[in-house]
């Protein structure tokens, strides 16, 4: 009985162990069909959410598309108007008030009478006339220099020292020259006594006057040849060089220590207060000038205008160029004249011209060209525009300009205050350009 009953436990055991896995396994399944079918409804719920937002997306998108279109045409409608801005920028409009406090008056557009001239490139020379070259007289050693280049000196200033070697034995021969002379001179003095005393021969007399005379003229033929090298019989060697006139130092061609030789151009001096002007005129214009004219030239550097009087005409024109050489004496004695100085001569041509003029005071320079403001009246204002014009030659009293194109007879245009125009003008162009 007892061991049934274990055998019946025993079956028992394994029947619980045999239904512990078999649940465990349906469980599992369960669980895992569970997950399946949850995993799915949640796939097809954010499918739907999806293909919702696309169609939300597509609407979005199609009411962006329209507001874009609204706002290009808006846009563009900007870019039209701040064109139309732009147009109306070029011109100026101002009232009769602001007219009259900005002190804007207005001419016309005439015919006038424009005498012709011609402009040719002319030198600012050194009037060689009034010019000094400096040489040494012996060839030697530089050991000072006294000036400057550019500096101002006065007639007989000390310009360099020298060394000379030869000024050395000029100056010994003439020691011994001297020596000679006073030699002969005590010669002469006792030969002089002796013969009046009847001591002496008359002829030995006579010897010692002749070489007592010779010894003067060895001494004084000395001297000068030192007198005329510029040097004296005290300067122990040493060669002064001496301005030979006041003037202006241009050329200095030397330097402490340097060998220089004889005949060696060192200094120049320029006296500045009589220059010349040199141009040259083609053929056309010889009848258009003569002796003694005034004409006047124009300075590249500052623009100033000076004058000056034709001295001289080459006699003949160059063969191969036809052209005229013309030498004129400068009136002027500005300091803003100097040598080698580059200017414009102009040439009055004869007979004068009807052409169309403007005002010279009119006229204003605009992104590089020459341009007159020119008026018209609109909703009672007064627009000034900027007009590109071609210039021509400008009146005798520089009063003035021709107008080749860009202008017609009877425009009106701004006489006076065109630099106030200007100015507005660029202040607009460039607050439109922020």
């Amino acid at each position: 009985m007892l061991n049934q009953f274990k055998s019946f436990k025993l079956q028992k055991g394994k029947i619980s162990q045999r239904l512990l896995i078999i649940i465990t396994i349906v469980m599992t399944a369960l669980i895992a069909m569970g997950l399946f079918f949850s995993s799915k409804k949640a796939s097809s719920k954010d499918a739907g959410e999806n293909e919702a937002g696309h169609a939300e997306e597509g609407h979005s998108h199609e009411e962006n598309a329209k507001g874009t279109t609204k706002d290009g045409a808006e846009e563009a409608k900007h870019s039209e108007e701040e064109g139309g801005e732009k147009e109306n920028a070029e011109a100026i409009s101002l009232t009769a008030q602001q007219i009259t406090e900005q002190g804007i008056k207005l001419a016309k557009v005439e015919m006038g009478t424009v005498i012709k001239s011609a402009s040719y490139p002319a030198k600012v020379m050194v009037n060689t006339d009034r010019q000094a070259h400096v040489s040494p007289a012996f060839s030697g050693q530089v050991v000072a220099v006294n000036v400057e280049l550019g500096q101002r000196v006065q007639k007989g200033q000390a310009l360099a020292t020298l060394v000379v070697p030869d000024l050395v034995d000029q100056q010994a021969n003439l020691q011994v020259a001297q020596t000679s002379l006073e030699l002969a001179r005590q010669d002469y003095e006792r030969e002089r006594q002796l013969w009046s005393q009847g001591i002496s021969a008359k002829q030995d007399y006579q010897r010692a006057y002749n070489a007592y005379k010779q010894a003067q003229i060895q001494v004084q033929a000395t001297r000068s040849r030192l007198s005329a090298f510029g040097a004296s019989s005290s300067s122990n060697g040493r060669y002064v060089l001496t301005a030979p006139i006041a003037g202006i130092i241009s050329k200095k061609d030397l330097v402490m220590g340097e060998n220089v030789q004889l005949a060696s151009q060192l200094f120049i001096i320029d006296q500045l207060d009589q220059l010349w002007l040199e141009f040259i005129v083609p053929s056309s214009e010889f009848s258009a000038i003569a002796p003694n004219q005034q004409v006047e030239f124009k300075s590249l550097q500052t623009g100033n205008t000076f004058k000056a009087q034709i001295q001289s005409l080459n006699s003949e024109a160059d063969v191969q160029t036809g052209r005229l050489q013309v030498r004129a004496k400068v009136l002027s004695n500005a300091a803003e004249l100097r040598p080698n100085l580059m200017v414009n001569v102009q040439l009055q041509q004869q007979g004068t011209a009807q052409a169309l003029r403007v005002l010279k005071s009119a006229i204003q320079k605009v992104e590089g060209k020459d341009v007159v403001f020119v008026s018209s009246e609109h909703d009672k204002k007064m627009e000034f525009t900027a007009q590109p014009v071609v210039l021509g030659q400008v009146s005798g009293d520089g009063q003035w300009v021709e107008v080749k194109s860009g202008l017609t007879q009877g425009q009106q245009y701004a006489a006076q205050g065109s630099f106030l125009l200007k100015s507005e003008l660029e202040k607009g162009e460039a607050s439109h350009g922020h």
